[in-house]
């Protein structure tokens, strides 16, 4: 009796299964999902902590890198500081830990002197508490207020104000009034000069 065709076909693919190429053939396939699955669930891990290290290293050298170049500035810094170390005492001159009021005052008294000026008079806003003293990192700066009412010729006044400006105590002129005398046949100006002296205001914590 003449086998069926779905008969063959089954007989067919058994002889082929019974046929070792066949069995390597799936051996094969085998090893291929293994490996791909290690792949995907073993050696991604791996992959994924190589590129995080990698990163790592990175951003630490880019840090080496900045901390490198902050160390050559504080021995470029410290370099210029020994340098001027010496002619540090003029800042303290320039702007002073007090108001130094009393200082300040015969500073604008000799230069007046020496202009020739006559001072007619000193108002200041507010005296200052000389007794204070700032504090290292704990203190701000201050302006102190004064007017000078002077007599005088207008380039001597002109003069005055440069030198005031000049002068290794920082002062600072920000306003100049003139007017005229009383006396008409008078040749010299009136001029109210105000002057701001800054300092450093101890803060209190």
């Amino acid at each position: 009796m003449p086998k069926s065709k779905q008969e063959q076909i089954q007989n067919a693919l058994l002889d082929f299964y019974r046929n070792p190429v066949a069995m390597v053939s799936l051996e094969l396939i085998f090893s291929i999902l293994a490996v791909v699955f290690f792949a995907i669930f073993a050696v991604k891990p791996t992959l994924q902590t190589m590129s995080e290290l990698i990163k790592e290293i990175e951003d630490k050298r880019a840090l080496d890198e900045q901390l490198e170049q902050k160390i050559a500035s504080l021995n470029t810094a410290q370099a210029q500081y020994q340098q001027f170390s010496s002619q540090l005492y003029l800042l303290d001159e320039a702007i002073p830990k007090t108001a130094n009021l009393v200082e300040g005052l015969k500073i604008v008294e000799k230069i007046a002197s020496a202009n020739d000026l006559v001072i007619q008079g000193i108002s200041i806003s507010a005296v200052p508490d000389e007794l204070i003293k700032a504090v290292e990192g704990n203190s701000k700066r201050e302006l102190l207020t004064f007017n000078i009412d002077l007599t005088g010729d207008y380039l001597k006044i002109r003069q005055f104000i440069e030198d005031l400006m000049d002068s290794r105590r920082m002062m600072l002129v920000d306003q100049v009034n003139f007017s005229l005398g009383s006396n008409r046949y008078q040749k010299d100006l009136n001029a109210v000069v105000r002057v701001n002296l800054p300092y450093y205001l101890s803060e209190s914590k």
